[in-house]
């Protein structure tokens, strides 16, 4: 059976297409194993702004990860879970495996 397609996607553009990339199976192995480890957050979930940065997402197998300001949330269907990413491993691993110069600079990363 052939693999679907793992991907990213950047939630940076206004006005246009949010950039996106196919991620290989080394690096999204490596997100699931940090979303493994990952603490349940029980708080509000943090407020992206409307214009700029708004976190990045991983589509993977019919899931979707979003994270953004230290916490990564699971989407599968109605279901949503929530965990705790303080350094914020999930979001940079992802981020930086973007190709080369598809991103505009991100200030934190």
């Amino acid at each position: 059976m052939k693999r679907r397609e793992s991907i990213a996607t950047a939630h940076v553009s206004s006005g246009r297409a949010d950039p996106t990339w196919i991620v290989d199976q080394t690096t999204v192995e490596a997100l699931l194993d940090v979303w493994r480890t990952l603490a349940i957050w029980t708080g509000a979930l943090p407020s992206a702004p409307g214009l700029g940065y708004r976190g990045c997402s991983l589509t993977h197998n019919a899931r979707e990860w979003h994270a953004y300001a230290g916490v990564v949330t699971l989407r599968r269907g109605a279901s949503v879970e929530a965990r705790a990413d303080a350094a914020r491993v999930f979001e940079r691993t992802l981020l930086q495996s973007a190709p080369q110069a598809l991103l505009p600079p991100i200030s934190w990363l």
